[in-house]
């Protein structure tokens, strides 16, 4: 029996292209294909690469400027924090006037960092669905304004269904979140589109013809292990084994240093961003996941899928992946040492990483058919949208999420205006969390105004 489509809106956190980003694309794309969902968008100004995506695509999207309620760097000028409030909550006005007017299904959020259409979703009584991508704070550095238990309670209480990328993901929130919200969804890669963009030509980065070929790719930064990656190619080029790695993301200091201290320049090969990955990836022998924490490893699954093995640090959902001496090894996170002693394998064997390499594809074409693919994940989302499950998870004013955030002075009536003073004092008292039932004329104990 075909399936019916559904509307769709769906907020971004951004308008870049990044892992979230495109896995979203991934997805929305599998669905599209099979004519199961009209998506409409919500992108971050200013506009940048996600945009002309959609485009391609024919999606329509809406940009608004709004931030985030984690960053890496929070604000504390009281002067900013007002503005991202005002931004944010107008926000939410938009999103709610994008429901009333194209009057979607159901509501999507990617990624835990914007809120936004979450809240408006909740006022709307929409049911909604919240993709969670990342640890946030452990993988990514970012500081919760209400602190991660109280973030994740509001994603509970939410959404109708929480979708995390790996079953490890999963089983972190579900500390704080009902595990029968909780579903796992894989990226539905398109393998035969990988394989393609991995036989596109393309200037072969390494210099030697019979060195032990790897590389690294994603954001370059200390928790991504690039440094102590290129620290083990120091040792065992010291060892006698000819290896090179090649890495693909914009070079920092620290990895620089530690290429020079090692003294491997002619080893590392710093290529920067490139549009195409997988034509480099398909030049190398082993991939390589350094990363400390990942929720996922978008990279992880596209060395997989170009038959590369791959060996990652024994963290977050890289040994979900990784089948330790089958498809590639894990080493203890941080170590170089134990980093060191897993690439001596395909050092001393270099047929083994063919044979790995194979059984990668295979875990990767069996990931996309298992239980946690996308056409499960829609028929848990059509259950949602059905009519006799619809609004199941009624607005709650008296809960905490709904202090967060906001200044919405078109509510307030011009004999009920709240000074500017005043308003930053409620945002600095409350760590940014100005009670926003205040604005839409209620409060906790008796819904009136708060003078």
């Amino acid at each position: 029996m075909d399936k019916k489509s559904i509307k769709v809106l769906v907020l971004s956190h951004s308008s870049e292209l990044g892992g979230a980003e495109r896995s979203m694309l991934d997805l929305f794309d599998y669905w599209t294909e099979q004519g199961l969902v009209e998506p409409h968008f919500v992108i971050r100004q200013p506009i940048k690469n996600l945009a002309k995506e959609l485009r391609n695509r024919g999606w329509p999207y809406n940009a608004i400027h709004y931030t985030n309620w984690s960053q890496r760097n929070p604000s504390i000028r009281a002067e900013d924090i007002f503005r991202n409030a005002s931004y944010n909550t107008k926000t939410i006005f938009a999103v709610e006037k994008l429901i009333k007017k194209i009057k979607p299904d159901i509501v999507m959020t990617n990624t835990i960092v914007s809120p936004w259409a979450a809240l408006a979703a909740h006022f709307q009584m929409v049911p909604h669905v919240w993709f969670v991508r990342e640890y946030g704070d452990i993988d990514h550095q970012h500081i919760f304004e209400l602190g991660r238990k109280k973030m994740l309670q509001d994603i509970d209480t939410l959404s109708s269904l929480v979708v995390t990328n790996s079953k490890t993901l999963a089983q972190h929130v579900g500390e704080y979140i009902d595990k029968n919200k909780i579903t796992t969804l894989y990226t539905p890669f398109n393998l035969e589109a990988l394989e393609r963009k991995s036989l596109q030509p393309v200037k072969n980065p390494f210099k030697h013809k019979d060195s032990l070929k790897l590389v690294i790719t994603g954001r370059i930064a200390p928790s991504k292990g690039q440094s102590e990656t290129a620290e083990a190619v120091g040792k065992l080029n010291n060892l006698g084994y000819d290896t090179e790695l090649c890495v693909i993301g914009l070079p920092t200091d620290t990895l620089q240093q530690a290429i020079e201290k090692h003294g491997i320049e002619d080893k590392v090969h710093l290529i920067g961003q490139k549009s195409n990955p997988l034509a480099i990836l398909a030049k190398a022998d082993v991939g390589i996941m350094a990363s400390h924490q990942e929720a996922f490893g978008r990279v992880t699954f596209e060395y997989m899928a170009t038959s590369r093995p791959v060996v990652g640090a024994n963290s977050g959902a890289t040994p979900e992946m990784i089948e330790h001496g089958i498809n590639g090894y894990l080493y203890e996170q941080e170590s170089v040492k134990d980093l060191l002693e897993q690439l001596l394998h395909y050092a001393r064997d270099r047929n083994l990483a063919k044979r790995h390499g194979y059984a990668a594809k295979r875990k990767a074409e069996k990931m996309m058919r298992g239980l946690y693919n996308a056409d499960a994940l829609f028929d848990k989302i059509l259950a949602i949208t059905s009519e006799k499950n619809k609004n199941i998870y009624p607005l709650n004013f008296s809960h905490r999420w709904l202090e967060y955030p906001g200044i919405a002075q078109k509510y307030i009536k011009d004999s009920e205006v709240i000074s500017i003073k005043r308003l930053l004092y409620l945002r600095l008292r409350h760590r940014a969390r100005i009670i926003v039932l205040w604005m839409l004329g209620f409060s906790d104990k008796n819904r009136g105004p708060v003078r």
